[in-house]
């Protein structure tokens, strides 16, 4: 199946084969990013998930696993799920009660946004790449509905996601 949405393509597929045969073990194989979305598909009932660029032999083995009724995991995203996200509610331009999550990462970033530091910094600070800095900064501004750096500081703020003593 081919959808323009990766994840609306990929629980279609999910319900379709449990429509099919309930007890059938679904695994994603997918070259897509699929941390974000981990909840979603798992309520769906997918029962791992396994990057396109895995050996034959990981394949194999994913699918044997899911045979048996186990899960299938990278161990990337596995490290992630161990990681608490920040769960907030908040009050946000008249749109009514939303939820934002932050993930450590995100959190980290927008610490050091508070602190004043630039991405190139922050990068170095981090351990990551400035363009992976740029990406989530954008995913901040995206999941706060902001388009400046003062603006997330702000809201972030706000929200009770920086304590005082992050801001410069």
């Amino acid at each position: 199946m081919c959808f323009r949405n990766p994840i609306a393509g990929y629980r279609k597929g999910i319900r379709r084969v449990i429509e099919i045969g309930s007890n059938t073990p679904i695994i994603i194989y997918t070259g897509y990013e699929i941390t974000p979305y981990f909840n979603i598909l798992v309520e769906a009932k997918a029962s791992g998930f396994i990057s396109k660029t895995a050996s034959r032999e990981q394949l194999v083995t994913a699918v044997r696993c899911a045979l048996r009724g186990e899960t299938v995991i990278p161990i990337s995203l596995l490290r992630q799920l161990r990681r608490q996200d920040v769960q907030i509610k908040a009050l946000s331009n008249n749109e009514g009660l939303k939820g934002v999550s932050f993930d450590e990462k995100e959190l980290s970033i927008l610490r050091e946004v508070a602190r004043g530091k630039g991405n190139k910094e922050i990068a170095d600070y981090l351990l990551i790449s400035q363009r992976a800095v740029e990406y989530n900064l954008t995913r901040i501004f995206g999941k706060l509905n902001v388009r400046s750096r003062s603006e997330a500081i702000f809201e972030a703020k706000q929200l009770g996601v920086i304590p005082n003593e992050d801001f410069i």
